[in-house]
């Protein structure tokens, strides 16, 4: 069976992270792996849904590139938790890009490490709020954590 290649889609950076000034900055990578400039308010569709530029305002609120459903989960929920100093990071990656077999895989890096499936189904809780685990029955299923504001289940509800 040959390597899967994943390619990076979208990072969420938790900055100074665990102090007053804790924020976050999400960046949104096109086909060549180069972030994308979008001019605040613009969104950009993807296969797992629309990302809205955030201009930042402050160093604590988020901004970047933010999913539209997260953006609106936010709304009423803490955005923003400050858990501790260290270093937290999201990733979604996808691969087979653009065939009927494209699949999403999320993962949370925290520390030094990466965050595995939870025992017992539970959230992660994260400084962006709490992700949920998607196990890959198919090819084309969403894998990995997934933040809980986000479509669940096969990849086409996640139409743009």
């Amino acid at each position: 069976m040959a390597e899967q290649v994943e390619r990076l889609v979208y990072v969420i950076t938790v900055t100074k992270p665990g102090s007053k000034s804790q924020g976050w900055n999400g960046v949104l990578y096109d086909k060549q792996g180069k972030p994308m400039q979008v001019e605040p308010g613009q969104t950009v569709k993807t296969p797992v849904g629309g990302f809205i530029s955030v201009a930042p305002t402050n160093a604590w609120t988020p901004c970047g590139m933010i999913h539209v459903d997260m953006v609106r989960w936010m709304k009423t929920e803490q955005g923003n938790v400050i858990m501790d100093s260290e270093p937290w990071s999201y990733r979604l990656y996808v691969a087979r890009e653009g065939s009927k077999s494209e699949g999403w895989r999320g993962e949370w890096r925290h520390g030094r490490g990466i965050i595995p499936a939870p025992e017992g189904g539970e959230p992660a809780k994260t400084p962006t709020g709490p992700y949920v685990w998607r196990e890959r029955a198919n090819l084309w299923d969403p894998e990995g954590w997934f933040h809980v504001s986000w479509p669940q289940g096969h990849k086409a509800a996640y139409a743009a």
